[in-house]
C-alpha cells in the first residue's frame, strides 16, 4: 500500500469552521495490514480517547466489520459507551478492555453489567471486581505488571503478594497479563526493551503457575511492528495497536522509518482562508505585535485558533498548506483565527481550503511536521484537532 491520502475533494464550509476529515477506508486498511503482521495471535485495536480523536464509534464498528473482536478503550465509562454503540451491530461478542483498570466499586459494577474485561493492578483493585461478580463460574480479569514505566500494575517486589492476593478470589480467573512498553519506537534503545520483556517474561512464568492458560500481550504499535527485532524471545503474544492504526508511523524519522511506510493518514484537517491581504513594511501582526513585515507582503487569514485545537504554542513557527504550499504562521495565533504568509502563493484567495494537517503537493503538513512546529507528538495532535466537527 503506497503511503499516500485518500481522501475525497476538499469541502465547503458553510459554517467557516474548521473540519476534521477522517478516512475509515484508510483505518480499515491499516488494521488488514497490520493484523497480516501477526505470527500466531490476532492484535487487539486501541481506541481509547475517542479513538485517538477519530471517532470512538465509526473506529470501532469499521474494525469489527474488518474482524477485529477485541478493543482497548482507556476509562471504565468509555467502555460503557462503546458496548451501548456496538449493541445494534453485531458487536456483543467483542472484547472490550478498559486499559485504565477499576478504580471503585462503581466501575467493578460497570464491567460485570456490560461484559467488560477488567483490569486489576493492585489487591484494591480485584476485590472491587470479586465483590461485584456473582456469577457461577469465575470471571475472567486482566492483570497489569510494570515492567519499565512506573505507572500502573503491580511491582517486581509486590508479585508474590500479588499473585497471593488474586489467588484468595477464588471467582476470578486472570486471563491476560498486560505491560507496555517505554521506548520501542527508539532504534537506539534495544536494552530498554529487552530489559522490560525480561521483567514481562519474569512475571509471566509466576502467573502461569497458577493460570497456565494466560495470554499476554506486551507489544504498541512500534513493538509489534518491529517484534521480530525488539521481541525475538516473547511467546505467542496479542499486539495492541493504537496510533499505527491512524497511520501514524512510530518509526518516523529514525533509521527504522520504512517499517510503517505502508501506513496510510487517517486524519485531516482543514480551515477557511477568510481573507487574503497585503502587508506594508513595518506592519505588525496579531496580538502582542511579535511579527513585524521587512517587507512588502500577503498574508492570510485562517479560520482556527487554540480554541479548535491549533495551540497558541505554534505562533511565529506553525505552517498550514495552501495551493500545495507550505505557508508559515506569522505572529501570534488567537483564539480562532491566525495568520500565515501567502506571498509565495500568488493565487491565494478568499475562500481557499488551508490544511493544518494533511494536503496535497509538497507543502503537505504531515504530523510529524505539525508534532515538530509544536514541541509535542502527533498522538496530541490526534487528540486535539480531532476535537473539531468531523465527517468521514
Amino acid at each position: 500500500m503506497p503511503n499516500m491520502q485518500r481522501f475525497s475533494s476538499p469541502p465547503d464550509f458553510p459554517t467557516g469552521l474548521p473540519l476534521t476529515r477522517i478516512s475509515l477506508d484508510n483505518v480499515r486498511r491499516n488494521w488488514l495490514f497490520l493484523a497480516s503482521k501477526a505470527k500466531t495471535l490476532p492484535p487487539l485495536a486501541v481506541i481509547k480517547a475517542d479513538a485517538y480523536g477519530h471517532g470512538l464509534g465509526p473506529v470501532a464498528k469499521v474494525l469489527v466489520e474488518a474482524g477485529c473482536r477485541t478493543l482497548a478503550v482507556g476509562s471504565m465509562d468509555e467502555g460503557v459507551l462503546l458496548r451501548n454503540m456496538l449493541s445494534d451491530s453485531g458487536g456483543e461478542a467483542v472484547s472490550i478492555i478498559p486499559l485504565l483498570g477499576v478504580l471503585s466499586p462503581r466501575d467493578a459494577a460497570s464491567a460485570v453489567t456490560h461484559n467488560l474485561l477488567p483490569v486489576v493492578s493492585s489487591p484494591e483493585e480485584a476485590a472491587f471486581v470479586s465483590q461485584a461478580w456473582s456469577g457461577a463460574s469465575p470471571l475472567t480479569v486482566a492483570v497489569k505488571v510494570e515492567t519499565g514505566m512506573a505507572r500502573l500494575g503491580f511491582r517486581e517486589y509486590e508479585r508474590e503478594q500479588f499473585i497471593g492476593s488474586l489467588r484468595s478470589f477464588a471467582n476470578l480467573k486472570p486471563s491476560l497479563l498486560l505491560s507496555h512498553l517505554a521506548a520501542a519506537d527508539d532504534p537506539n534503545k534495544h536494552a530498554t526493551v529487552a530489559a522490560q520483556a525480561e521483567r514481562f517474561l519474569t512475571a509471566y512464568a509466576a502467573m502461569r503457575v497458577f493460570w497456565p492458560d494466560i495470554a499476554l500481550s506486551l507489544a504498541n504499535s512500534a513493538g509489534f511492528i518491529a517484534q521480530d527485532v525488539l521481541l525475538p524471545s516473547l511467546p505467542s503474544h496479542i499486539g495492541r495497536l493504537g496510533f499505527a492504526l491512524y497511520g501514524g508511523n512510530p518509526f518516523a524519522g529514525t533509521s527504522w522509518e520504512h517499517l510503517g511506510e505502508p501506513l496510510l493518514p487517517a486524519m485531516e484537517v482543514t480551515a477557511p482562508v477568510m481573507g487574503v491581504y497585503d502587508l506594508t513594511s513595518g506592519q505588525t501582526v496579531s496580538y502582542g505585535c511579535t511579527y513585524t513585515a521587512e517587507r512588502k507582503m500577503r498574508v492570510a487569514i485562517i479560520g482556527a485558533g487554540y480554541a479548535d485545537g491549533f495551540s497558541r504554542g505554534l505562533s511565529g513557527k506553525g505552517h498550514v498548506c495552501i495551493r500545495g504550499r507550505r505557508c508559515p504562521v506569522l505572529g501570534r495565533v488567537c483564539m480562532q483565527m491566525h495568520v500565515v504568509d501567502v506571498t509565495h502563493v500568488s493565487c491565494a484567495s478568499f475562500g481557499d481550503i488551508a490544511y493544518l494537517l494533511g494536503g496535497e503537493g509538497p507543502g503537505r503538513v504531515t504530523p510529524g511536521d505539525l508534532a515538530r512546529d509544536w514541541g509535542t507528538i502527533p498522538h496530541e495532535i490526534f487528540c486535539s484537532l480531532g476535537k473539531n466537527p468531523r465527517v468521514y
